[in-house]
């Protein structure tokens, strides 16, 4: 009876685990959405990306994700090509690998840092805040305002003196063609929340018909103020914005603290041509003038971060 039984369990462990390996390999299946020649596109993968497409990816999500999982597809027959065609070992590509990890790797630390020792504004940061900015919200207008964008060839302080010369706008654009400018204009109707806190407080003072220049590192912009109306705002109604916001400003001192932190206790050696120079202690992660015009940060874009 001792041996039939050690047969039967010799019998049947192979028959468990091979029903294990079984669950583990659908298991496995069931986390892939695709396959390219030998590489797996996972769900993972999948919703990573639909991740990145914020509010737009809940909206009829089916479709969005057929699209986004097609768009992984073409990524990696490319990528695949790029391989194999050995572009992986270009100088420059692998520079642009390293710059692209070294970066999810800063905000990845810093967005952590950020969140962890950040709190949520009083009561009475949100009043205060509110009552030192009645432009947002308690006198709070919506401006319907015509942009002409305007290349470079003729510098903003000519420009501005011609505006000085109380000319009308036509005049104005009639003499920036005879110098050859190229512009592009629209109109765009924008509550104060959306504009710059500089540009907002110079809306604010201006009549309709009034003009405002200001330059850009890409182009000079002509903003023509057409019409304005209140729509304001109550403490109240104001309240998840100006949260939002102060949590956002709150997170940025603390990563600046942070990276200043680093920057003192690293120790850092500059060599050849660098040599002569000290480095900076109070060197941050900021941007460059021309980044900074690309970039959507609250704190770049003033109001706009409500």
């Amino acid at each position: 009876m001792r041996k039939k039984k050690i047969v039967w369990w010799g019998l049947l462990v192979p028959i468990l685990m091979v029903g294990c390996d079984k669950g583990a390999d659908s298991a496995k299946e069931s986390q892939v959405v695709a396959k390219v020649n030998d590489t797996e596109v996972t769900v993972h993968q999948l919703n990573y990306e639909m991740g990145l497409l914020g509010p737009a990816a809940g909206q009829n999500t089916d479709k969005v994700a057929e699209k986004t999982l097609d768009n992984l597809i073409k990524q990696q027959i490319v990528a695949q090509k790029a391989v194999a065609e050995n572009l992986d070992r270009d100088p420059q590509v692998l520079q642009a690998l390293e710059r692209a990890k070294r970066q999810v790797l800063v905000q990845a630390y810093i967005k952590k840092v950020a969140e962890s020792g950040s709190t949520p504004p009083t009561k009475q940061e949100i009043s205060d805040y509110y009552a030192q900015h009645p432009e947002l919200f308690a006198k709070r207008r919506i401006y319907q305002i015509r942009e002409i964008l305007l290349d470079k060839t003729v510098p903003i302080t000519e420009i501005q003196d011609k505006m000085k010369e109380a000319m009308s706008l036509e005049t104005l654009v009639r003499w920036l063609e005879s110098k050859n400018v190229k512009m592009q204009s629209g109109v765009v109707v924008k509550p104060a929340e959306q504009l710059p806190f500089e540009m907002l407080a110079r809306l604010a003072q201006m009549q309709q018909g009034q003009v405002m220049a200001v330059e850009t590192p890409g182009n000079i912009s002509l903003s023509v103020l057409m019409d304005v109306r209140d729509q304001p705002l109550t403490e109240a109604q104001a309240v998840p914005a100006i949260e939002r916001f102060l949590i956002a400003q709150k997170r940025e001192k603390l990563a600046e603290a942070e990276i200043k932190r680093l920057r003192s206790e690293a120790k850092v050696e500059l060599l050849g041509k660098f040599a002569a120079t000290t480095p900076s202690k109070e060197s941050t992660l900021k941007p460059s003038p021309e980044q900074k015009s690309n970039d959507t940060d609250f704190m770049e874009k003033g109001a706009a971060g409500l």
